[in-house]
């Protein structure tokens, strides 16, 4: 499972595989401290926390350490 933050704070807990798509927010949701936009296979949204690139290579991390 990946650990994300919503906007509010609170913690979501995602499988790698759930993830469909990430997405960097603009420069007007960071000022909200949105800083991605994850979607799930589901068509589930999430507005969260964290860096595209940051969400991505807990994802990779996450797959290789299934695959190993």
């Amino acid at each position: 499972m990946i650990k994300l933050t919503d906007s509010n704070g609170a913690a979501i807990y995602l499988a790698p595989d759930a993830i469909s798509s990430i997405r960097q927010a603009g420069a007007s949701s960071a000022w909200h401290g949105i800083r991605a936009y994850v979607r799930t296979f589901d068509g589930k949204s999430y507005e969260v926390q964290q860096d595209a690139s940051e969400i991505n290579a807990a994802v990779e991390a996450a797959q290789q350490r299934t695959d190993a």
